[in-house]
């Protein structure tokens, strides 16, 4: 009874060996370098309103590969955790036997029949500190899948977005090659009626062999930018439905980006790095409760006989308690806790790390749509100058008034910026999914769903 109650007041002073890890306070930005009104839903995809493209980010969430192998990895995670969940609790065991001599096979000599139980008394927390340290892993792993279910979303709209621009460009070059045709024709009347030199049409045959080239090139991208879609969607690229012609989305407004202490904090990347933080101070946990004793209680409760109608009728029970102490081990279990409290504070550096890049890499992106914004305006002007130029150069070609040269400058001009003009629209529209996915914590995916709104707002 001593022994017992001895046992009692050790496990009292159990919670005593396991202290939460503190976290330095971080000092971050209060605000983004730039900052918008309109509320992203989680969708974020959705802002563009396309709903072929709702359509493929839905079926690159459920069907990409590499997140399915993911999701079964996050359930073998938390199996995990269970498992190690359950060692704090006493386990029961069905015990029995019997012998029988080879020479009177089917003859039982003795039998025997009872059940066991084993229990560790978890007196110092190590057991619970396994539990959590499992727990905090399988937290990482979850934070991991909601990046990749990012990166998913993230790529399969990038991709849809290449095929778009390629498909404009496509429709594009098409005018160009019939606009250049066309002046061809006209070039060609004006040589046969003696008004310009052979070399115009060589020169303007030239040009619409540039065009032609660049149609291949057009085509070749398209090929890809299907290929990249189809591989996100986990399907063959022949399997791949026919992109419906789209242009460009137009850019919707800037989002609320918010506070980055509460809208960051559950960015994938940050909470994968708390737990690891958590995981590791059950870790050091682990190592510290190995100084002290280990007391295991066992039971067993059977009945044996030599004959099996007298089997049940004698039983016997049995209660033992063992205890198990380090006692000399050359001072590896200290060097173990040393090990483990620097890797705590590694990882905690880690963290406040982690957090400076997400800031930053938001600010980045923000920087980049302002400057990616001036150019696509500046395209946008000089491409209204140069349809202006180009006509006006038509028209003084025609009187007589203007030589070739100044045509054919002033048609390379326009079809150049009309290409710029789409690529910069193209980066600028793939910039803000960027954004979007610095600024999303990833819980629209199949396997996590959630209830939460807006990106800012806690999952």
């Amino acid at each position: 009874m001593t022994f017992l109650r001895i046992l009692f007041l050790l496990s009292l002073t159990a919670c005593a060996q396991h202290k939460d890890v503190v976290i330095d306070e971080l000092k971050v930005s209060e605000t983004f370098i730039q900052q918008g009104a309109a509320n992203v839903d989680i969708h974020w995809w959705q802002s563009f309103n396309n709903a072929q493209l709702t359509q493929l980010v839905a079926q690159g969430l459920n069907d990409n590969l590499n997140l399915k192998s993911e999701d079964l990895r996050l359930k073998s995670s938390k199996i995990t955790a269970e498992i190690s969940g359950a060692t704090l609790y006493p386990d029961l065991k069905l015990v029995a036997s019997g012998t029988s001599p080879f020479d009177d096979f089917g003859h039982v000599k003795s039998a025997s029949f009872g059940v066991s139980s084993s229990w560790e008394l978890d007196i110092w927390g190590s057991l619970a500190a396994a539990e959590d340290k499992a727990y905090w892993e399988y937290q990482g792993k979850q934070a991991l899948y909601r990046a990749k279910a990012n990166l998913v979303a993230a790529n399969v709209t990038s991709a849809w977005l290449g095929i778009v621009s390629e498909q404009e460009k496509k429709k594009v070059l098409a005018e160009q090659r019939q606009r250049t045709k066309d002046a061809l024709t006209t070039i060609t009347r004006r040589y046969a009626m003696g008004k310009n030199s052979v070399t115009n049409i060589w020169q303007q045959q030239k040009l619409l062999k540039t065009i032609e080239v660049q149609q291949e090139k057009n085509l070749t991208n398209l090929f890809l930018h299907q290929q990249t879609l189809a591989l996100w969607l986990g399907i063959p690229t022949q399997e791949l439905a026919t992109v419906a012609f789209n242009t460009l989305p137009s850019l919707p407004e800037i989002p609320n980006t918010g506070i980055p202490a509460q809208v960051l904090k559950h960015r994938p990347d940050i909470e994968q790095a708390l737990a690891k933080i958590k995981a590791a101070n059950e870790s050091l946990s682990i190592a510290i409760a190995a100084q002290y004793p280990r007391i295991t209680l066992r039971a067993n409760y059977s009945t044996s006989s030599n004959s099996i109608k007298d089997l049940f009728d004698d039983w016997q029970g049995n209660l033992i308690a063992s205890l198990t102490m380090p006692l000399f081990d050359a001072g590896k279990t200290q060097l173990v806790i040393e090990q483990r409290q620097l890797a705590l504070k590694a990882l905690m550096f880690d963290y406040q790390q982690v957090w400076l890049q997400a800031i930053a890499s938001v600010n980045q992106v923000l920087i980049n749509e302002a400057q990616l914004m001036k150019v696509a305006s500046n395209l946008a002007s000089q491409l209204d100058l140069a349809k202006r130029t180009e006509k006006l150069t038509i028209i003084k070609y025609l009187n007589g008034k203007t030589s070739y040269l100044e045509l054919l400058k002033a048609q390379e001009s326009i079809f150049s910026i009309e290409q710029q003009c789409i690529e910069a629209n193209k980066k600028l529209v793939i910039n803000r999914v960027l954004l979007y996915r610095e600024l999303s914590h990833g819980s629209f995916s199949v396997a996590n769903k959630t209830t939460t709104e807006y990106m800012g707002e806690s999952s």
